[in-house]
């Protein structure tokens, strides 16, 4: 109920390998859509039609983006999607995705979710070579770097495996060229993503709920480090890490079962929904409270609240509801209109929270800005106690793997007891879920997982300059 992390990008791909769909795009359309929670600024789809790219990408949400026209633009066999949230400072055309070049091997175009921290440097080494770059994207250095590999390599994916050996960063990447579509996921496996089927069709997904929206199966998680190709003769892959120790050595980012992933998705052997159920039952175990209700942060508070109430005995309900219709509350000009957007954006049922004592479970606080107003909003209502239970530790690192996050300034966890914390935002108690609690929810997880957010261990490393920031 803060501001909250944002996933800056999801990414969809789809190869008919019979080439007889005529919907490609449509599906690509219903892909990115089901993943609109991982970036609302822009979104883009281009399609392979015999060897010609034909591309659509502008700001806007997906459904404000495409219209059927544009749809019946783009056939083809095979199609990339992408969907976006700038980083900070991020903003214009440029950032838009997906991106094509033409190289001296052919079209290439990428759609990728993540961060190249070394992507500043890499592009001034290759200016010094003669490399002219049209966007200041991170992504275009790496199109950049493929075209320039390509030549002494004997394949797109020798290119793309070169190219990881040179980029620090995270990331999920899908390539296109004219006869397949390449999927890479960086060699910690920091960012997800997933392979799945329908009728002649494989496709790559960020998320599994891309898969269940268009009828396709699931058919695993792309390990960590692998390069996995799709062409006419169907799948095939090469591993930058070994095959057998790939998961078991993945850091998939926590915060993707905290609050980035949509609840009905699995990733890495773990359902998102069941993982935020067992914190929250993992929170009442640790930070229990006398009081009435149990309500939820709608919505991502949702699955927490009912494990903690489930685990505790008290009883679950609702108090707050959420008008959807109204933007993001962070990007209001002045503390009144702030305060007003939240009054908008959120509403308290008065007849569920007079004279009880309320237990509120958020999936986390970053600022904790809007969770103040809430709390307040619920005292004007009549609750006589509102104690505060967070389904995540504190937040005390920027990220700089891929989502749009606070600086370390802007975190009061960074330089504040939780008791000042609770003093702040007005609550009778706060109370938050340990490490290791958040942890051992993510039950059957195939892989590790990275909670620099939380630890200040970052297992890919920081940019350059950043050390400081994180003592």
């Amino acid at each position: 109920m803060s501001r909250k992390w944002q996933e800056e990008c999801g990414v969809f791909g789809v190869f008919d390998t019979k080439k007889t769909s005529p919907d490609i795009s449509k599906l690509t359309y219903y892909g990115i859509f089901s993943l609109q929670h991982r970036g609302q600024a822009s979104a883009g789809i281009v399609v392979n039609h015999d060897g010609t790219f034909l591309c659509h990408k502008a700001p806007g949400l997906v459904s404000d983006v495409f219209d059927e026209l544009h749809l019946g633009a783009l056939s083809g066999h095979a199609a990339l999607g992408h969907v976006r949230t700038p980083a900070s400072g991020e903003s214009g055309f440029d950032v838009v995705q997906p991106m094509q070049i033409k190289s001296h091997s052919g079209q290439i175009a990428i759609s990728m979710n993540g961060s190249i921290m070394n992507a500043s440097e890499l592009r001034e080494s290759l200016k010094e070579i003669g490399a002219f770059f049209q966007t200041t994207a991170d992504f275009e250095v790496l199109l950049a770097l493929i075209a320039r590999n390509r030549v002494a390599t004997d394949s797109l994916e020798g290119a793309i495996a070169k190219m990881m050996t040179e980029i620090s960063g995270a990331y999920a990447m899908l390539f296109m060229s004219e006869d397949r579509i390449i999927g890479v996921r960086d060699p910690l496996g920091l960012r997800p993503l997933v392979l799945g089927k329908k009728d002649d069709m494989y496709m790559l997904a960020s998320e599994t709920c891309a898969f269940d929206a268009i009828g396709a199966e699931t058919i695993r998680d792309v390990l960590p480090g692998e390069i996995i190709t799709i062409t006419e003769e169907g799948v095939s892959s090469i591993y930058t890490v070994p095959e057998t120790s790939a998961h078991k050595d993945g850091k998939l980012c926590i915060f993707e079962f905290v609050y980035l992933a949509r609840p009905d998705s699995f990733m890495d052997g773990t359902s998102v929904y069941a993982s935020r159920v067992n914190t929250g039952k993992a929170l009442a175990r640790e930070c229990p409270c006398d009081a009435d209700l149990v309500v939820a942060a709608p919505d991502s508070g949702i699955a927490a609240a009912i494990g903690y109430a489930e685990e505790s005995g008290i009883t679950y309900g609702q108090a707050l509801l959420k008008n959807r219709y109204v933007g993001r509350t962070f990007i209001e000009g002045t503390q009144s209109a702030r305060e007003m957007a939240v009054r908008l954006k959120f509403s308290v049922l008065k007849t569920a929270v007079k004279d009880k004592k309320i237990v509120i479970v958020d999936d986390s606080v970053v600022r904790g800005t809007t969770t103040r107003h809430i709390i307040s909003f619920l005292r004007e209502e009549g609750a006589k106690e509102v104690h505060l239970r967070v389904a995540s530790p504190p937040v005390k690192f920027p990220c700089y793997y891929g989502v749009s996050a606070s600086e370390s300034s802007e975190l009061p966890a960074r330089t504040k007891s939780v008791e000042e914390i609770c003093k702040e935002i007005g609550a009778d108690s706060l109370g938050y879920v340990s490490l290791e609690g958040l942890k051992a929810s993510t039950n059957g997880a195939l892989c590790g997982h990275c909670s620099a957010c939380f630890d200040g261990i970052f297992p890919a490393g920081v940019p350059a300059g950043a050390e400081e920031e994180n003592k």
